[in-house]
Formats: C-alpha cells, sequence, structure tokens
C-alpha cells in the first residue's frame, strides 16, 4: 500500500497520525455496522414490546448515526 498521508501543520510524528488513521478507520466500521444492525432491529423487532423496541431501536440507530458522521 501506498503511504496516502497528506501534508499537515498537526505536529504528530508520521507513524503515530498513521496509527490514528487506523485506529479511526476501525472505529468508524465498528460504528457504522452498529447502525446497521440497530435499523435491521427497527424494522425486525416482534412481540408485546414492539412499539416501545421499535422507537429505542430508531433512538440508538439516529444517535450511532451522529458519531459516524463524527468519525467520517
Amino acid at each position: 500500500m501506498t503511504d496516502l498521508a497528506f501534508d499537515t501543520s498537526n505536529d504528530l510524528p508520521k507513524d503515530v497520525r498513521a496509527q490514528v488513521v487506523g485506529l479511526l478507520n476501525d472505529r468508524l466500521a465498528d460504528a457504522i455496522d452498529l447502525e446497521t444492525q440497530t435499523k435491521q432491529a427497527h424494522w425486525n423487532v416482534k412481540g408485546p414490546q414492539f412499539i416501545a423496541l421499535h422507537k429505542l431501536f430508531d433512538e440508538v440507530h439516529d444517535a450511532v448515526e451522529e458519531y459516524v458522521d463524527l468519525l467520517a
């Protein structure tokens, strides 16, 4: 893989920046996965607590979606 680092005024060493980028990309993937799973749960929940869980999963999805945007 080629080095895709851009010049920056950030004073972190290049190797530290590369580690941070890797960690942020991992967390972004985790957050997108969680966002997708909560939306699926929102649409597929069944049972006597349907309405409460349907709303809860939607709220969790919306909260996670904000973090996905922040991480991206």
